[in-house]
Order: structure tokens, then C-alpha cells, then sequence
């Protein structure tokens, strides 16, 4: 499946490939870059910090703006940890694209491990909705968007260890899903994109509960 912005989401004369999507995610890249975060906060913190900076550093020809914890409407108690909308240029604040955001570190707690991919089951029951892929392919998060981004926040060890676990958690998935109402494949897994030492990004697609397929970019910064 190849992901286009299409006219939904308008165009931006100075944007790369005049695509507003595509202009975020080069922001959040290039703004994770400069991004002194510690290597043992958590991801709250981490995130409502990075939405400011975001905010602060944001040219202002770019018609979009960031927001922290976007509640979702039809998921009561649920929000994103940050969100980014269009501006009355465009849109007049319509949703453009989501993030989630976790933490990759060898000090979580064992049950939390394997957070960035699904959340706590307990004898085949879901007991903590908290897994930041598994949110939005049972549509907890992001039923209004077609692209969704997750930020990983790299605290131990390296990028390369953290893609090997987290598509390591996703083959469990494609073996023995713990919700059997999801379908996970191959085009779970991340695949690499870029590497800067600082910055690495990755892609994946994802089928949401209703079979609706979704884009994800992946941004992971190193925080040690």
C-alpha cells in the first residue's frame, strides 16, 4: 500500500514534495535531533517537553501546530500523546496526524517490556490497554487518520536492538495473536528508513480492527 497525502490535507509551496505529512515528520525528525531529553524520565514528561519545543522552534509559514494529550472523542479516557492539526489556513483544526509515544528501556518493568507493541494480557485477557501499535489497530486511537507516527524514546541499549525486540514482539503476534479480533503480518514489523546515530526512523502498515489499513512512521531518538 503506497501512502499519499492526496488533497485531503492540502498543499504547502515550501514544504518537501508539497505534502504537509510529510513536512511534519521532517519537523519532528529534525527537532528530535537537538531533542536533551534524560536517559531515565518518563515518557509523559518526555513528551509534553518535545511538544513545546515543537511549538517553540515551529516556522510560522508551516499552517499546522501540536498538541499535547488529544483526547479521543469516541474512546472516553483515551488520548494520543500528542497530535498535529492543521491551522485555519488549510483546515480550520482538523486533524492531520497522530503520536504515540514510549519509552525503550531495559529498566521498565518485565510486564511493560513490550509496550511499544501491545499492552498487559493476563490468560488471554487484555488487562492494561496500553500497547501503542495494538491502540491504533483496535482503534482506541487514530480512527480519523490514515498516517500515524510513534516516538520512541531510546534510553538503553542501542536502535538496533530495540527494531530486532519490537518486530520480535510482532512475530508473536502473527504466531499466537492475544486478541484474536487483530490481524498482525509481516508489514507489522518496522522497516528501516534512516540512521544518524541520533535519529533513526522506520515504516510500517498496519489493519485496523474494521480492516482499514494504516500508514505508521516510526521516530526514535537516543537519549543516552
Amino acid at each position: 500500500m503506497a501512502w499519499s497525502a492526496g488533497n485531503s490535507t492540502g498543499t504547502l509551496s515550501s514544504a518537501h514534495d508539497g505534502r504537509i505529512i510529510e513536512t511534519i515528520f521532517k519537523y519532528v525528525t529534525d527537532q528530535l535531533r537537538n531533542f536533551q531529553g534524560s536517559s531515565d524520565e518518563n515518557e509523559d514528561n518526555l513528551t509534553d517537553e518535545f511538544c513545546k519545543k515543537l511549538g517553540i522552534n515551529k516556522p510560522s509559514e508551516y499552517p499546522f501546530f501540536f498538541q499535547h494529550q488529544n483526547i479521543e472523542k469516541k474512546k472516553g479516557g483515551y488520548s494520543t500523546d500528542m497530535a498535529a492539526l492543521g491551522t485555519k489556513a488549510i483546515n480550520n483544526g482538523e486533524m492531520l496526524t497522530k503520536f504515540e509515544a514510549k519509552r525503550l528501556s531495559s529498566h521498565l518493568p518485565n510486564n511493560r517490556r513490550r509496550e511499544y507493541v501491545v499492552g498487559e494480557y493476563s490468560q488471554g485477557n487484555q488487562i492494561k490497554n496500553s500497547g501503542g501499535i495494538e491502540r491504533f489497530k483496535n482503534e482506541t486511537h487514530g480512527v480519523d487518520i490514515q498516517i500515524a507516527g510513534m516516538i520512541g524514546y531510546v534510553q538503553t541499549y542501542t536502535f538496533d536492538h530495540w527494531q530486532k525486540h519490537v518486530n520480535s514482539c510482532i512475530q508473536d503476534e502473527i504466531s499466537t495473536p492475544h486478541d484474536e479480533n487483530l490481524t498482525w503480518e509481516e508489514l507489522d514489523k518496522l522497516q528501516n528508513q534512516t540512521n544518524d546515530g541520533k535519529v533513526a526512523t522506520y515504516k510500517s502498515e498496519s489493519s485496523r480492527l474494521t480492516k482499514s489499513r494504516l500508514m505508521f512512521r516510526h521516530f526514535w531518538v537516543n537519549l543516552q
